[in-house]
């Protein structure tokens, strides 16, 4: 709507030309539907005359047709075949009387040559042929002498129909466009005597925007239309509005004053967190410092207890060694003086040369079996660097154990391996380090797990946390179990049961050390499986699958890590 005089309707403004467009459209869309309904009426009506006319044709004029088919008169035939193409709405007549003979009148829709058969027209033109059998009554009975085709002349009937719609166009746009100029002045007439002056109230009053003065309009007591219920309306959430606003000042105030609270209070609270921070780095820094040295210390107890342990392993083979060369020694001292004597017999030769070649076996035996020692005491210096990363398949290598079963082999008793994966494993670790240890965990089995031989089963499980970045590799054996002594004391060096078989208690030393220093992990063996034959042995192993990733999220956590190991 425009400003000014609102007593009348303004067909120039933006509203008043909508309205104009939208009954316009309204009248055309009305014309057409009402015109394309006078279309298909009239259609309707030209088709039901076609079809009256086919059947008029049907009773009254194919029983001639049929006699002269019967009395083979083709001149009368054609004369007739003819004159069923002057009757309106038809075209074309064919008549196939058999025997590959077809007579025909008129002109068919798309056909190539006259007497084609009907089957070779388009669609379309089939749909506008009908066919009679023709049948003949020779007194004893009736005998199909041919078949009738007709075919309509749609061109006509379209043509027809068509005609009329410019006139019903015409005719129907007027009578709807003279209803509609009736109702928009109807229209006019009502908004200007009962809603004018009221809407040109609201108009100013929203042109004022002062939501704190109601809307006035002026009616009588009785009066109650549509403006004056929505002129309330406004007036209801102009007071609405006035009391959502006091209420969002007051909050405003209240909300001002609680971020002058809270500012006030997170200075406080950042001068707490400040001085707590520099206690807890003082902590930390007094903490590395203890732990460093602890780590000294306890480095330097271990390494006592490890020179201990290699001395006292080694002092037995070489003490044996020391007296084997003094027995040698008086064999051979022996031999010189009874050789200077000239008292030297046969007997006495070969029974020193028997105490000299016992001598050097033992001599031997206890130097391979010191070498056998050192060697593995040197293994124990763990070297990072001595087995580099490689990303590869926890089947591929597992099957490597379980395939080569011939190297586990212990007093002829057969070692059986199996593994199970639950899905594919790829691992970023150190490979061959890996291999050391389940060789290690192998080994012990067969040195400890047997005692009275048999054969020997090994299984491993293998179960991935993705989201802890850890594979747990659950090693398990059928053997007489691990005793609680031993399995608190299973990592010490040199701690063994089979002392009496040369065994030096550095295999699971070994595997512990390779696990907590170059793969990061954990070993664990746990307590005896209760109520099973064989009891066996079950450990536990926890390492992680991407070392690359490890170390990175090790070096994110940085502070974090430091005070939980503490």
């Amino acid at each position: 709507m425009q400003r000014g005089n609102m007593s009348a309707f303004q067909w120039r403004s933006v509203s008043g030309r909508r309205l104009l467009a939208c009954v316009f459209a309204f009248s055309l869309a009305l014309t057409l539907l009402s015109v394309a309904v006078a279309v298909y009426i009239d259609y309707r009506n030209v088709s039901r005359n076609s079809n009256h006319l086919l059947q008029q044709i049907e009773k009254g004029y194919l029983p001639a047709l049929a006699q002269s088919v019967w009395s083979f008169d083709i001149p009368q035939v054609e004369s007739q075949l003819k004159a069923l193409t002057h009757f309106p709405y038809i075209r074309y007549a064919g008549l196939d009387i058999g025997n590959g003979e077809y007579l025909s009148a008129g002109f068919m829709d798309n056909a190539t040559a006259a007497g084609d058969p009907v089957s070779h027209l388009p669609t379309a033109s089939q749909e506008w042929l009908r066919e009679f059998d023709l049948y003949y009554n020779t007194g004893t009975g009736s005998r199909l002498v041919g078949q009738l085709q007709l075919q309509l002349d749609s061109p006509a009937m379209l043509q027809q129909v068509m005609a009329n719609i410019p006139t019903l166009l015409v005719m129907h746009f007027v009578n709807i466009l003279a209803v509609s100029a009736f109702l928009l002045w109807l229209l006019n007439r009502l908004f200007r005597r009962y809603f004018g002056a009221h809407w040109q109230s609201i108009t100013d009053w929203a042109e004022r925007g002062d939501i704190r003065t109601p809307v006035h309009l002026e009616y009588g007591p009785e009066e109650d239309d549509e403006l004056i219920q929505v002129t309330r309306t406004i007036n209801d959430l102009c007071a609405q509005l006035q009391q959502i606003m006091a209420e969002r000042d007051r909050s405003d105030s209240e909300l001002h004053q609680l971020n002058c609270d809270l500012e006030q209070r997170v200075e406080e609270r950042t001068g707490e967190l400040n001085n707590a921070i520099a206690s807890l780095n003082h902590l930390i820094d007094n903490l590395q410092e203890s732990r460093h040295e602890q780590v000294e210390n306890e480095k330097m107890a271990q390494l006592g207890n490890l020179v201990a342990g290699v001395a006292h392993e080694l002092n037995t083979p070489l003490g044996i060694c020391v007296t084997a060369r003094s027995y040698i020694e008086d064999s051979v001292l022996l031999i010189q003086q009874r050789i200077k004597e000239g008292k030297l017999d046969k007997n006495t030769f070969s029974a020193q040369l028997n105490n000299i070649s016992e001598g050097l076996l033992l001599i031997d035996e206890n130097l391979n079996r010191s070498h056998r020692l050192v060697r593995t005491f040197k293994s124990l210096a763990v070297d990072k660097e001595s087995d580099f990363r490689s990303r590869f398949s926890l089947d591929e290598f597992l099957q490597e154990f379980a395939g080569n079963n011939e190297d586990f082999i212990v007093e002829e008793n057969n070692c059986r391996i199996d593994y199970d994966i639950s899905q594919p494993i790829i691992m970023n670790t150190c490979r061959q380090t890996l291999g050391l240890v389940i060789a290690a965990l192998i080994g012990n089995s067969l040195d400890h797990g047997y005692p009275e031989g048999g054969d020997s089963h090994i299984q491993m499980h293998a179960t991935v946390d993705t989201t802890d970045n850890l594979l747990t590799l659950i090693y398990e054996d059928d053997g007489i179990g691990i005793g609680d002594e031993v399995r608190q004391r299973i990592f010490d060096p040199f701690f063994t049961t089979g002392r009496s078989r040369g065994k030096t208690g550095l295999g699971m030393h070994l595997a512990y050390n390779l696990v907590t220093r170059i793969l990061y992990g954990n070993i664990e063996v746990r307590e005896r499986r209760q109520g099973a034959e064989n009891q066996g042995a079950e450990i536990h192993l926890r390492i992680p699958l991407d070392l690359d990733r490890y170390e990175r999220t090790m070096d994110e956590q940085g502070l974090k890590l430091v005070i939980n190991n503490h």
